[in-house]
């Protein structure tokens, strides 16, 4: 006879990390980068060996993640390119299945102008949207407002400066990381919502690093020494004319000597060190603080 207890929908959560390279984990065999506690994961669920990111850059990357198609299908070309508003997306399907479908980050996700009633609406001058049918809680979309703010309440004004932010994170504590900043309100977020009466969430937690500038917060500029890290499988001489082309040209231009480039990299390295190591702790934290509660 089968059970008469209610069907508890458990809640998801859908975590991303900007520019992740597949093969950086410890359990993808990755001789350097040390991820403990994402290996841990990947012991006790299924890591797809075989999953290639469909698109790049960021925004048809993510429109490919978010609505299941390839993007000749959805057609976001470029950072900017509108997303179809007709293509059903992960936030849309999971309130249909009712969840609450949350945001803690961004989705990059240019709105369709089709939507909008007036030539004028802010939204068009921007692809860092977010996706339709989320209910953003935390807004890290470039200036990234919320972290700036924390910032300057701990004596770090950087006024506009959002990309200085950024590259000076080895000089503060890394308990004011942009990746601490997002790890602790989603918790925080976690800590308050009363499960009993909430419905199960959908919340998709989307980390900007490793994400450039190659500049990791506090100790973990620190935790890999440009000596220790390997260098590019690739030699440079067989790469496409047009690829060569775009890694030496403006704010995209790659490091020009091998000390340069090892330093990039170890840099790199503490980014995805750093989220592995603060995500997965504070999960485990919060499960023994409140016993597990959530679903």
């Amino acid at each position: 006879m089968g059970s008469t207890l209610p069907r508890v929908k458990p809640n998801v959560l859908l975590i991303t990390l900007d520019q992740f390279r597949g093969d950086c984990l410890s359990s993808a065999g990755h001789g350097v980068v040390r991820t403990p506690h994402l290996d841990e994961l990947a012991r006790n669920g299924v890591r797809f060996a075989n999953h290639y990111s469909q698109a790049a850059p960021c925004s048809p990357g993510r429109a490919s993640l978010y609505t299941g198609l390839y993007q000749m299908n959805h057609r976001v070309c470029a950072n900017g390119t509108p997303l179809d508003d007709r293509f059903d997306n992960v936030a849309r399907m999971s309130l249909r299945a009712g969840y609450e479908p949350t945001i803690f980050g961004y989705t990059d996700q240019g709105i369709d102008p089709r939507t909008t009633t007036s030539a004028d609406d802010e939204r068009l001058s921007s692809y860092q949207h977010v996706l339709p049918g989320f209910d953003r809680i935390l807004n890290l979309s470039e200036p990234y407002p919320p972290w700036i703010e924390n910032l300057k309440k701990h004596g770090y004004d950087m006024g506009d400066d959002f990309n200085g932010a950024l590259s000076t994170e080895p000089d503060r504590h890394e308990d004011l990381s942009i990746s601490n900043f997002l790890t602790d309100e989603f918790f925080t977020w976690l800590t308050k919502r009363d499960e009993s009466t909430s419905a199960p969430w959908f919340t998709h937690l989307s980390y900007l690093r490793p994400h450039p500038p190659y500049a990791a917060a506090g100790k973990w500029s620190q935790e890999y020494s440009p000596d220790e890290v390997d260098m590019p499988i690739t030699p440079v001489e067989s790469r496409h004319p047009f690829h060569e082309a775009v890694m030496h040209s403006g704010h995209n231009a790659a490091p020009k000597t091998e000390s340069e480039l090892r330093k990039m990299r170890a840099q790199y390295y503490g980014m995805i060190s750093e989220v592995d190591f603060k995500l997965v702790e504070s999960a485990k934290n919060f499960a023994n603080e409140t016993n597990g509660r959530t679903r």
